[in-house]
């Protein structure tokens, strides 16, 4: 049974649309080659880290550096700036972009950070804002979590 046969109504408005208004030479190529980099962007900003810059906070000292890493995917963006707290320990203050629910009412987000040893979690405040006093060295991972809208994850970083 051919298409004309099962629903003749369909094919025949298809017909009047081929006949009035066709599609442009090319349209599917440049859809399916526009998809495909979307879908590449996407993914490398899923997978990498956007950008990540070490400064030194003012003295000479290797021990002493500051360093500033933002990551960015799905309209989010997240600053981390990690600094030394005490011996053996890092503090994290961070920075994210608000994301609003359907009603255009912010998103009560919760910050988790992930660690080998052990994780931490707190709140994300009314300005994006997050901080993590004394966390220790290693390989980190942060999670952004919110009702009921997909959570945000960082690829694995050294701090």
């Amino acid at each position: 049974m051919n298409a004309e046969e099962r629903d003749p109504l369909l094919v025949a408005i298809k017909r009047m649309y081929d006949e009035l208004d066709p599609p442009p030479s090319g349209l599917t190529e440049r859809v399916l080659v526009a998809l495909a980099v979307d879908d590449l962007d996407l993914e490398y900003e899923l997978l990498t880290m956007v950008h990540r810059s070490q400064q030194l906070a003012g003295v000479r000292s290797g021990d002493d550096q500051k360093l500033v890493m933002e990551f960015t995917a799905a309209g989010v963006t997240v600053l981390l700036r990690i600094s030394p707290a005490d011996a053996g320990h890092r503090r994290i203050d961070g920075w994210v972009t608000r994301t609003a629910d359907a009603k255009g009412e912010l998103v009560e987000l919760t910050a988790s950070l992930w660690q080998e040893q052990g994780s931490h979690t707190c709140p994300v405040g009314a300005h994006g804002r997050f901080e993590f006093a004394a966390v220790p060295p290693g390989l980190t991972r942060l999670d952004l979590a919110g009702g009921d809208s997909d959570a945000f994850r960082t690829t694995l970083f050294e701090i």
